[in-house]
């Protein structure tokens, strides 16, 4: 590669990517972008993936702090970080794809939550390579998709893993608003139920040494035990420092729910998460 410059230790910035490819930062640099511009049925959205040697994949449903453990293992000596856009997922996605080629001098930690409907890319996956696949309780991830997390996210997630398994025609009906199409808390119910329920094919495509799966809700309350069994499957070095860095914070959440929502979550979602999460025990 010509350019193989950083904009700070393990950092790779706008200007270590080749000038003809920053084009692509300017047209795909925003979520709506790339959804349109990108993502289609033919596209491949993991078509870069053999470039990146020993790379780690840091998936599951959205809302489910993959972001926080994917920075987590970036920032581990070895590892480069992303700041080529505002998003560090999507710099992930524009050089996945093939748009951008971040220099290799380094490994990768790349968030591919966006992938959704095209989760059966990851059988590509190379034998040094690593998907880790974080599950999370329906309560809080619900909850966040609705206060924390703008509209076109929840519709393109719905869209992408929700409504195949939608009952009723009026769920599918995602250009009008309740009642005569889905609500928000119906559309983020069966989107994680979806997205979520992709890991049990997932484990057919992968070899077990390849998948981790991470119960966030165990990360959380305890980081001293579950991050150095991730950073050992990432292979990735250790700090200790990085236990102290898990905010717990965001557990209580969930008790701000309608009693609605819950009795919502209860029937839809949780029955999958109840299914998935026994693979982390299996793991552990």
């Amino acid at each position: 590669m010509a350019n193989e410059t950083y904009g700070g230790a393990g950092t790779a910035t706008r200007a270590s990517v080749p000038a003809a490819q920053r084009v692509w930062l300017d047209r795909y640099g925003t979520w709506q972008r790339f959804h349109r511009g990108v993502r289609s049925p033919e596209a491949r959205l993991l078509k870069n993936l053999e470039r990146y040697s020993r790379c780690v994949l840091v998936a599951g449903c959205q809302r489910s702090g993959t972001t926080m453990l994917t920075r987590l293992i970036a920032s581990a000596p070895g590892f480069t970080r992303l700041s080529l856009t505002a998003d560090d997922e999507l710099d992930a996605a524009l050089a996945l794809a093939g748009f951008i080629d971040l220099p290799q001098v380094r490994r990768y930690c790349f968030q591919t939550t966006y992938l959704n409907e095209c989760f059966c890319e990851y059988r590509a996956l190379r034998a040094d390579q690593r998907l880790i696949w974080v599950i999370r309780n329906p309560y809080s991830v619900v909850y966040s998709m609705l206060h924390n997390w703008r509209r076109f996210g929840l519709n393109e997630l719905y869209q992408g893993c929700g409504m195949q398994t939608a009952t009723s025609p009026r769920l599918r009906r995602t250009g009008l608003i309740w009642p005569l199409g889905p609500s928000q808390i119906e559309k983020a119910c069966l989107a994680y139920r979806g997205k979520v329920a992709q890991i049990l094919e997932i484990r057919s495509l992968l070899r077990p040494e390849q998948l981790l799966t991470v119960d966030y809700d165990s990360l959380i309350a305890s980081p001293q035990e579950w991050l150095p069994r991730i950073f050992a499957f990432a292979q990735a070095q250790y700090d200790v420092d990085y236990a102290r860095q898990i905010r717990a914070d965001s557990l209580n959440k969930a008790d701000r729910l309608s009693v609605r929502a819950r009795r919502l979550i209860e029937q839809v979602a949780l029955p999958t998460y109840r299914e998935c999460i026994g693979l982390t025990v299996a793991r552990s």
